[in-house]
Parts: C-alpha cells; sequence; structure tokens
C-alpha cells in the first residue's frame, strides 16, 4: 500500500512537471513566433508611396510659428538674415525679417501669389510665374524652395532605388518623377532615414538632368509624434562656393495665429 501510494505520488509529479514543460516551451514557442512575424514585418520593403507617406507625416503641418537664422556664405564671405514667420497649411505664410539690414521686409504668401513689402520705399511688389525661381534674399534658397509646403506626392511618382548611409543612418533611396514638367526640379533624389522617415539628404534636378541643388539635413528633433528638421545647408550646385544654412527656433505648431496676418493690409504694419 505504501508503495502504491509513493508510485501515486511519482505519476502524479511527473504529469505536473510534463505539464509545467509544455507550458513553459508552449510560451517560448510563441514568443519566438511573435519575433519572427515582428522581424519579417520591419524587414518587408515599403513601397515608395508609403515612406513618402510617412515623410510628409512629419514635413506637413496645419499651423507653425517659429524664429529663423539664415547665413548666406559666399566664398569665405557670409550674412546673417533674421526673420519671424507664420504660416497654415500650403497656401498661406508670412515671413518677416528682423536683422537690422533687412528689419521689416516682409514676404506673403497667398495661394500661388507671393508679396514683398519694403520698409524703406513703402511700397508691395508682386512676385509671379519665373520670379518664383529667383533666389531669396541672395540665398540659396529660391522663393519657391522657401514657401513649400505640398505633399510631395501630388506632384511626384517615386519609386524605390534601393538603400544608402548618411551620417551613420540607414536611408532608403528614393527617385521621385515629376507628374508636371513645368515644376521646376523634374527630379528629385530622397534619402530618408529608415527609423523617423525624415529626408537626410536631397538633390533636386532640372528636366535635362543636370543637377541644380542640394540639401544636407544636419538637425532633427522630435515634437511629440513628427520628426522635424531644425537646421539644414542648401547648396547651389551651379554656383561655386555657394551654400545657405537656414536655422529654426522656437518652433510651435498649431500656434493661434491673429486674425489678419494673412492680409495684404498685414504688409504695412
Amino acid at each position: 500500500m505504501k508503495k502504491s501510494l509513493v508510485y501515486f505520488l511519482f505519476q502524479l509529479f511527473l504529469m505536473m512537471e510534463l505539464f509545467f514543460l509544455k507550458e513553459k516551451f508552449g510560451y517560448l514557442i510563441c514568443c519566438i513566433a511573435y519575433v519572427i512575424l515582428a522581424s519579417s514585418a520591419e524587414s518587408r520593403t515599403l513601397s515608395g508611396e508609403e515612406i513618402m507617406k510617412r515623410v510628409d507625416k512629419n514635413r506637413i503641418y496645419e499651423k507653425i510659428e517659429y524664429n529663423g537664422k539664415m547665413t548666406v556664405k559666399k566664398g569665405d564671405k557670409a550674412r546673417v538674415k533674421l526673420m519671424h514667420v507664420y504660416a497654415e497649411g500650403t497656401d498661406k505664410a508670412l515671413i518677416e525679417f528682423t536683422n537690422p539690414e533687412d528689419k521689416g521686409t516682409k514676404y506673403l504668401k497667398l495661394s500661388n501669389e507671393l508679396w514683398m513689402y519694403f520698409p524703406d520705399a513703402e511700397d508691395v511688389i508682386k512676385i509671379s510665374g519665373h520670379m518664383f525661381r529667383e533666389s531669396m534674399m541672395g540665398s540659396d534658397f529660391s522663393y519657391e524652395d522657401a514657401m513649400e509646403n505640398e505633399e510631395l506626392l501630388n506632384k511626384y511618382s517615386v519609386e524605390v532605388l534601393g538603400s544608402e548611409t548618411v551620417n551613420d543612418r540607414d536611408c532608403y533611396v528614393l527617385e521621385l518623377i515629376t507628374k508636371d514638367k513645368k515644376i521646376t526640379y523634374a527630379k528629385r533624389k530622397l534619402w530618408v532615414d529608415k527609423e523617423n522617415f525624415v529626408v537626410l539628404k536631397t538633390q533636386l534636378f532640372a528636366l535635362s538632368g543636370k543637377l541644380l541643388k542640394e540639401a544636407v539635413m544636419e538637425d532633427v528633433k522630435k515634437y511629440d509624434d513628427r520628426y522635424f528638421v531644425t537646421k539644414l545647408t542648401m547648396m547651389n550646385k551651379l554656383i561655386k562656393d555657394s551654400a545657405t544654412v537656414f536655422e529654426m527656433t522656437d518652433i510651435n505648431f498649431g500656434v493661434d495665429i491673429p486674425d489678419g496676418t494673412f492680409s495684404k493690409r498685414s504688409l504695412g504694419r
């Protein structure tokens, strides 16, 4: 009887041990399967459209206010421009320069129109057509570059060329081809950070295929769920030793913009 009891207890212990091992390794197998599935999902090649949607989610804003600093370098000479900026969507922006040399000079964007105000002359000038492609305040940015806040997928088709490294960051390399031959940059080549989907480098090409400009992003900050470039250098590849460094500080997304900010009447205030 005593022997039977011992045998029974042994069998019970063995069954419990087997159950424990089954549960333990079953959980382990689930964990391994989860890791494999997660890894395969992460490593799945994203389409160009999927990548650009994530890029534009970082780039595009509804409203923004910030202070800007533009350092224009020509050879061994440099000039600094300071500005205060309001922008709303893709159609409205107001730039007011605050450095002593240009104090009071303003740019107002209303849809596809751009207006300039010069306080010394108390005059308002409209910029249109090919003038959008001209240099803004002698910098390597055109008026068009400075005012751009539109989803690139609206203007370009996109193809993934491969992967490369920029500043020790793994990047997707994308080629964007214009849908409209009248657009200034017929082709763009982008290096997009694979982790945060910020463009770290851009090359801008003419319809002929000639490289016109190159931009390198130098500082990226996180604002809530958005990664945003706050410092970049634009280089005009047609002009030797020409570069402009643009920096943004005191950035405020979703700001309440005062009524009347985006009106021609506000330019002379």
